[in-house]
């Protein structure tokens, strides 16, 4: 089972909306389909994936980032500072903190993420497919810039 950490960036479709400097990947991290994608994309988007239609909608989304946001809220002051999230890279964090306090919140989390989402979704159907997460997340698609 995948750390907090890990699970709250990967699962949150692999979009590298904060954190995480380079991919999640270790040696269990399997290539998956011969798409590039990891083994934990896979178990990422599977675990999103609440209903089992091999598609992760945006309400899918929104329930599994705010899942990993909580579960790395560690004061519960419904914001993530730097050390709560670990290891990081810091333009990326900078990119997302909209407002530049230096934490971030969850609105400012779903806005990035959503951009992403939008900018993956390229058949329009509202709903991401693992084909399009996988290339969304390796183009880096929908981050703040």
């Amino acid at each position: 089972m995948l750390n907090p950490y890990a699970r709250f960036l990967v699962a949150s479709l692999c979009f590298s909306f904060v954190m995480a400097g380079g991919s999640v990947k270790s040696a269990p991290a399997q290539q998956a389909g011969g798409s590039g994608a990891t083994g934990y994309e896979r178990l990422a988007f599977d675990a999103a994936d609440t209903d089992a239609d091999d598609l992760v909608s945006e309400a899918e989304l929104a329930r599994d980032a705010a899942v990993g946001f909580s579960s790395l809220d560690k004061d519960r002051s419904r914001t993530l500072t730097r050390s709560e999230l670990g290891p990081h890279d810091p333009a990326r964090f900078s990119r997302i903190d909209a407002n530049g306090d230096g934490v971030l919140t969850f609105s400012e989390v779903m806005a990035n993420k959503t951009r992403a989402f939008a900018a993956g979704d390229k058949n329009g159907d509202g709903a991401l497919s693992f084909e399009e997460m996988v290339e969304a997340a390796s183009s880096d698609q929908g981050v703040a810039r």
